[in-house]
């Protein structure tokens, strides 16, 4: 059944007229008929059967069933620190990392970034990229993305979290696998608030590691391989959802 995404606001009684994007994708595009069916999320955990109660040239009217609780979201909650790359991988990192199951993404404009900082235009463009994926996923939550943060700045959110995870390629003798293993010896089974920081083209630079250690994070390698930044931020999402899944 087709998923879309509508915020909560839009859905605000049994029977509401669709926004003219989602109109024509289900009029002109889908092609979709009088009492046809789809399911609407609010991007908070709720979702809704929509059928077609009224199609116009103009208007497109659906009902709505009563809410019920979305059940694609994965027990943990995983804010991605993602340094920006170049347009198309960091566009492919947020899309996957969606589907995967992140919970919040904080882009950072680290010392190796290559790009220039994201202006609200592209930032409105991430977003879309993220409702198009979680769409396709069938998730409950939409995860924010936050304006662009210097490494400082998203150090100093660390309280928020349980565990904060550093992926660095010089980082020797501690994995990702020794991190969540001394969590759960510490913690027990229950999942974690986990902050996971990837580093752009180039990695990050001593300098950020050591200010990553100094705030409270656990510097990981990732494994033996050099990977690029976006194959290693979704090795790592992954890893971590299946802990803690």
């Amino acid at each position: 059944m087709h998923r879309f995404y509508l915020p909560p606001q839009q859905l605000h009684s049994a029977y509401i007229s669709l926004p003219e994007p989602l109109a024509h994708q289900v009029r002109n595009v889908l092609r979709m008929r009088l009492g046809d069916k789809f399911t609407i999320f609010d991007g908070e955990g709720m979702e809704y059967d929509a059928e077609i109660a009224d199609l116009r040239r103009d208007e497109v009217t659906v009902q709505l069933s009563d809410p019920r609780l979305c059940r694609g979201e994965p027990r943990l909650h995983l804010t991605l620190f993602h340094s920006l790359l170049k347009k198309d991988r960091f566009e492919w990192a947020l899309e996957k990392g969606t589907e995967l199951g992140v919970s919040h993404f904080v882009p950072m404009h680290t010392a190796r970034v290559i790009v220039d900082g994201a202006s609200e235009i592209k930032r409105t463009r991430w977003q879309r990229v993220a409702i198009e994926a979680a769409e396709l996923a069938g998730r409950g939550i939409l995860p924010p993305i936050d304006p662009v943060h210097t490494l400082p700045q998203a150090l100093a959110r660390l309280n928020a979290f349980d565990l904060a995870i550093f992926a660095w390629e010089e980082a020797r003798g501690y994995s990702l696998r020794d991190a969540v293993r001394d969590y759960r010896a510490a913690n027990g089974d229950q999942p974690p608030r986990v902050a996971l920081f990837i580093g752009p083209e180039g990695g990050f630079t001593p300098e950020e590691a050591r200010a990553a250690r100094a705030a409270g994070c656990k510097i990981v390698t990732l494994g033996e391989r050099v990977m690029r930044a976006e194959t290693a931020s979704l090795a790592a999402i992954a890893a971590l959802l299946y802990e803690w899944s």
